[in-house]
């Protein structure tokens, strides 16, 4: 049987009471703190769903997880982050596995997480991813449109909450850098449900306005907070009023592991307020040493040029062309002189060689002058006509000989001088030259053309070597036998 522990309350006389009568003796802060831890620490390893925020990544890693009501701190530490397949980020829903303590130091309650489990992208840090790669392929991250910032600025816009530190930060730096650069501070919102839209008209009322204020560069900056504080930059009014910006847009938003949309956006991003102010103004004191520098080497070139005209100068006055300039004339004066009379003499020859040439051209060129030549082929022309007149007069003749003698001849051999001495032709009533006895049938009516007239007759039949024909009333012809047939003697 196990014994009891022992229990004071239990015990009588009062030898166990506090000096109070009961009240328990007061301890100090650290005991507090070791009660705390222990009885935190009691309740065990524990498995805890949230949201990850403000993860700093450094040795070890610090973090808080959260859900809709309550957040807590945690820590892993080096010995376990190096063995996770799984590296936290903000707007993360993970698993940790873990134990609660109490750090006494700081009096803070943390989980030390020895395990992480992704469960899936917190719903904000969906809508970032989701946002940047809808504005990625739209080219709105570009390095090729953003623009350069200017380098002497006259004004520029700070877009941000006037009682933010994060201004103040950005007014004392112009005023030791550049207080000759005029501020213009824009109060605007910088978390909550307004401010997106306040941020986005803010920038659009700048731009429409730059000339007209003379602006030249927009600062758009806030300080640390939480992925929810920082959401009013990851807004797509706020990308879209960046975008469209045609003067250059600076962003500084949270702290340098901070990555919001319009910092992606912006034609510069950069890590704190200080530094974006920075980016933008030129530095005063490096302005007033370079201009110091600039001073220095023109005064230095200018003494330097000057020492160098001096010696020049006084090399040009020991020269002899200004002790004695006749002296140095006169030898280039004679050479002068000697020129020219060899020029006159080169013109003279080369004229006369010209002339000489071109009286030979002319000698050489006159029996072929048009003038001439003209005259010889007009002669040349007339003895060629009056040679072709008698050509063609001969020509004439001798044809007008030679057609009479062809007609002479056509004449004896044609039909009528044939007729003429006792022949005659015969043809049947078509008209057909009749050359046969077989070409004349007993009935058919002939045709005898002779020189004086035609005689028509009518074959009564045919006989060899003679056959009877009965002319209308006259005549009959000779027989048609051989060449009789076409040429009979006339009346036989």
């Amino acid at each position: 049987m196990s014994r009891r522990p022992f229990d004071p309350s239990l015990a009588r006389g009062g030898l166990f009471e506090g000096p109070r009568g009961g009240e328990p003796e007061p301890i100090s802060v650290t005991e507090a703190s070791a009660i705390l831890r222990r009885a935190i620490e009691g309740t065990g390893e524990h498995r805890i769903v949230g949201e990850v925020s403000n993860f700093t990544q450094r040795q070890h890693w610090y973090f808080t997880v959260k859900d809709e009501e309550s957040q807590l701190d945690c820590v892993m530490w080096a010995s376990a982050n190096g063995r996770s397949q799984v590296t936290p980020a903000n707007g993360m829903e993970v698993v940790l596995t873990g134990r609660p303590t109490h750090y006494g130091p700081r009096g803070k309650t943390q989980l030390v997480v020895t395990r992480i489990e992704r469960r899936g992208a917190g719903s904000l840090q969906q809508r970032f991813e989701e946002l940047c790669r809808v504005l990625r392929e739209q080219g709105y991250f570009d390095e090729a449109r953003k623009q350069p910032l200017p380098a002497y600025p006259r004004a520029i816009a700070v877009v941000t909450s006037a009682t933010g530190a994060a201004l103040q930060d950005v007014l004392r730096t112009a005023r030791i850098r550049a207080p000759f650069v005029r501020i213009l501070v824009i109060d605007v919102p910088v978390q909550g449900d307004l401010a997106a839209p306040a941020v986005a008209r803010a920038i659009d009322a700048i731009d429409r306005r730059a000339d007209e204020l003379s602006i030249d560069a927009i600062v758009v900056t806030r300080g640390g907070g939480s992925l929810e504080d920082l959401w009013a930059f990851n807004e797509r009014a706020v990308a879209d009023a960046v975008f469209r910006a045609r003067t250059p847009v600076v962003a500084a938003i949270g702290h340098e592991s901070d990555t919001t949309v319009i910092e992606l956006v912006a034609d510069r991003r950069a890590s704190t307020p200080t530094a974006a102010i920075m980016a933008l103004l030129p530095d005063r004191e490096g302005m007033v040493q370079q201009v110091d520098h600039l001073h220095d080497r023109l005064e230095f070139l200018l003494r330097r040029r000057v020492h160098e005209s001096r010696r020049e100068l006084e090399a040009l006055a020991r020269h002899p062309m200004f002790r004695s300039p006749a002296s140095m004339v006169a030898p280039h004066r004679l050479a002068v002189d000697r020129a020219a009379e060899r020029m006159r003499a080169a013109v003279r020859a080369r004229v006369a060689a010209a002339r000489h040439r071109l009286s030979e051209a002319r000698s050489r060129f006159e029996p072929l002058r048009p003038a001439i030549r003209q005259a010889a082929a007009r002669e040349r022309l007339r003895s060629l006509d009056a040679r072709l007149r008698a050509a063609i007069r001969r020509s004439v003749l001798d044809l007008r000989g030679q057609v009479a003698s062809a007609d002479r001849q056509l004449r004896l051999l044609g039909p009528e001088e044939t007729l003429g001495r006792g022949w005659s032709l015969t043809f049947d009533e078509r008209g057909a030259l009749v050359r046969r006895t077989a070409d004349a049938r007993p009935g058919s009516v002939l045709v005898s053309k002779f020189a004086d007239g035609t005689v028509r007759s009518r074959v009564e039949g045919k006989s060899a070597p003679e056959a009877k024909a009965v002319h209308d009333g006259t005549a009959a012809s000779e027989p048609e036998s051989g060449p009789d047939s076409l040429f009979g003697p006339a009346g036989g």
